[in-house]
C-alpha cells in the first residue's frame, strides 16, 4: 500500500507508469493517489521513487507532486465576528 488515505498500491502506480504517466500529478489525477488528508505527504516521496523506477530513470526527472495549500472559502461574516475593536490604553 502506498497511499493509505486513497488506497492505492505500488501495483497501480507500476500500471499507470507502464501506460505513459509522466509524473506524480498524473498519477494523483488517475488513482487520487495523494489527495486524501495527508495531501500526499507520506506518499509522495514513494510514487516519485516508483515512476522513477518502472521508467528507467532517476527520480530528479519524475518530479514530485505540486503543492497545494488546503484552501476553504470562508464567509465574510464569519471574519467579521471574529473582528474585535482596536483597544488603544489612555496616555499617561
Amino acid at each position: 500500500m502506498v497511499c493509505r488515505c486513497e488506497e492505492v498500491t505500488a501495483g497501480q502506480i507500476r500500471d499507470m507508469a507502464r501506460l505513459g504517466c509522466q509524473g506524480p500529478n498524473q498519477t494523483k489525477f488517475f488513482s487520487r493517489c495523494g489527495m486524501g488528508p495527508c495531501q500526499g505527504r507520506m506518499c509522495g516521496l514513494t510514487v516519485t521513487q516508483l515512476l522513477a523506477s518502472t521508467a528507467g530513470t532517476n527520480p530528479a526527472e519524475v518530479g514530485a507532486y505540486h503543492i497545494r495549500s488546503p484552501l476553504k472559502p470562508v464567509p465574510l461574516g464569519s471574519l467579521a465576528t471574529l473582528a474585535q475593536p482596536l483597544q488603544v490604553p489612555p496616555p499617561n
